[in-house]
């Protein structure tokens, strides 16, 4: 289980614009106070962020579109200033504030004054580590986990410092955690004689607090126990349970959703190269106590792979199988990084009608205001255009198949990747015929400067995921057959020595229909709304960037992103944005 940070309680604030220069000069030392300090008990750590943006907005309606207005200049200024206390050898404690100006804020307009994260992490009797405050969390692909289902895998390189904006925000940390609040102790035991250690692992968070009225208080709590025979074999127990306070409302009736897993790896090498199998199975229990409306479901999963690494080839091939029951239900592994019921933050309604602007490629790429900072307690809308097959990765309920992957890496990084899944249904939904999907995946890094022995950088970045969704029936209206289709490509070019040119481009293409489940409060479904769709979306980019170190970095880009829907739904529209990013990382 990892634990890094937490965005926790915000407190806004009114500052003068002296308080923020203040602020700002401060930070200006922080290279030099963390230099100081290095071994002291008070170091200061952080981060600061400039951005700004100019838009504008071009609508294809069949009336000329004369509300909307069509150009927006944006952007702000930040720091993130924290105070890293180690009062002895067991004991860390970390606070951070965060002063935020929006761009056009004079004189305390539009200055807020955050706390970002607060923790204390330490060594009990030198044998139990503990955190308690913000702490990123996870356990295992079932229980508690981030999966970062419709995040694009080949992110050219000029998308990545924006994604890398939202990832910083969100907390996620390249590790599938989620941000939680509350408090998880790990400690173990080796042997000297059969078995090597066992370890164990424990958490407890509050995913909502009670308004003593209608709202109980939420907890989720957590446990895993894991066996390390050896380097050749491990097992390991889980559980996950989330559950409302009794007492904390005048209602006794209470929700509780309970996941109990095993999972086990086994590793033999063969000559040079390693042989692995793995797996995990389980079973949930999603219940109110007392509500005979609300609907109990039990199920199970089934999750097995076996790997073969051939050393000499630097190649790693996986097949795997998959068996998620159509009732399985893990609010910590079924939860949602993007919200797809937030409203876009650039141009969020357009036309004469001022429609909703549907999310598009331009916001899965660098909106922050769409993703989740942490687990939601029902099951989240999904995007059938971004991921259809996976909507809540491998922990998808009311699915059954194989899949396999390749992947290969050579000593001069060269990665290619490439997967493919074929799955289906086990019960229909709305109808007795069964959904069949397939996924294909292939991602390229190629490292041109490495392969042609150049000091300065080339490298490329190439990628695709093909999604297909069929049903046929006996019933015309009730068949399916959709596919999506996505590319990316991707460059970077060190024309001089810390200095570099980007660009990149990422296309989806969907065509075909679909039906969209409507929930009710129990995530029952209720109703099934009918989608067509023939429509194509582009984000293209290009930019340069200067790298002052390591952690510091300065990009300037121009970026058009395109929305063209053929079946008239929505309007077409395209913008175009040019944008300064100014990152410095402590």
């Amino acid at each position: 289980m990892k634990h890094l940070y937490k965005l926790t309680n915000i407190i806004h604030f009114k500052s003068t614009i002296g308080i923020a220069i203040f602020i700002f000069s401060l930070s200006l030392l922080f290279p030099v106070l963390i230099h100081a300090q290095n071994d002291r008990k008070v170091n200061f750590v952080g981060s600061a962020r400039a951005l700004l943006n100019s838009n504008n907005l071009t609508v294809t309606d069949s009336f000329p579109d004369s509300l909307t207005i069509k150009k927006r200049d944006g952007g702000y200024a930040l720091i993130d200033l924290g105070v890293n206390i180690k009062p002895n050898k067991n004991t860390e404690i970390l606070g951070m504030f965060r002063i935020r100006n929006e761009y056009g804020g004079f004189w305390g307009s539009g200055v807020a004054f955050d706390v970002r994260q607060l923790w204390v992490k330490g060594i009990f009797a030198n044998s139990v580590r503990y955190q308690i405050g913000d702490i990123n969390l996870k356990q295992t692909p079932f229980t508690l986990y981030n999966h970062h289902a419709d995040q694009i895998d080949s992110m050219p390189l000029i998308f990545g410092i924006q994604q890398s904006i939202v990832n910083y925000d969100r907390f996620y940390m390249n590790n599938n955690t989620w941000r939680m609040q509350g408090a998880n102790v790990d400690f173990g035991f080796s042997f000297s004689k059969i078995i090597k250690e066992i370890n164990f692992s424990g958490l407890i968070t509050r995913l909502n607090a009670s308004n003593f009225t209608t709202i109980p208080d939420r907890l989720m709590s957590g446990y895993s126990i894991d066996l390390v025979q050896s380097k050749y074999f491990a097992l390991g127990f889980n559980n996950n349970l989330v559950f409302d306070v009794k007492g904390t409302i005048p209602d006794s009736n209470m929700f509780n959703n309970m996941v109990n897993t095993i999972n086990i790896k086994l590793k033999k090498e063969i000559g040079k190269d390693l042989a692995s199998i793995a797996g995990e199975v389980g079973q949930s229990k999603y219940a109110y106590t007392q509500d005979t409306l609300a609907p109990t479901y039990k199920d199970y999963f089934i999750h097995a792979y076996a790997k073969y690494h051939l050393t000499k080839y630097n190649l790693e091939l996986t097949a795997g199988y998959l068996n998620v029951g159509p009732d399985f239900r893990s609010i910590g592994a079924q939860s949602k990084d993007v919200n797809y019921n937030a409203a876009p933050s650039y141009f969020n309604r357009y036309g004469n009608d001022q429609a909703l602007r549907p999310i598009s490629l331009f916001d899965i790429v660098g909106n922050e205001n769409i993703y989740n900072r942490t687990v939601s307690s029902v099951l989240a809308p999904t995007n059938q255009l971004f991921n259809n097959v996976l909507p809540n990765g491998i922990a998808t309920y009311n699915r059954v198949g194989a899949y396999g992957k390749l992947d290969y890496k050579t000593k001069k990084n060269i990665n290619i990747h490439a997967a493919y899944f074929n799955l289906a249904e086990i019960r229909g939904q709305g109808s007795l015929a069964l959904k069949k999907f397939e996924m294909y995946k292939l991602n390229m890094s190629l490292p041109i400067h490495q392969l042609i022995n150049s000091k300065k950088v080339l490298s490329i970045q190439l990628g695709t995921n093909i999604q297909k969704t069929n049903r046929k029936s006996a019933e015309n209206i009730e068949n399916i057959d959709l596919e999506t289709i996505q590319y990316t490509a991707g460059i970077r070019w060190e024309i001089f020595k810390n200095f570099d040119f980007l660009a990149g481009t990422i296309k989806q293409v969907s065509k075909g229909n679909e039906f969209a489940p409507d929930r009710n409060t129990y995530s029952e479904i209720i109703y099934f709304q009918s989608n067509q769709y023939e429509l194509s979306q582009q984000i293209s980019a290009l930019g340069i960037r200067y790298n002052f170190s390591p952690k510091s970095h300065l990009t300037v880009l121009l970026q058009e992103n395109k929305y063209l829907d053929n079946k008239n739904t929505t309007a077409d529209y395209s913008f175009n944005q040019f944008g300064i990013i100014y990152i410095i990382s402590l």
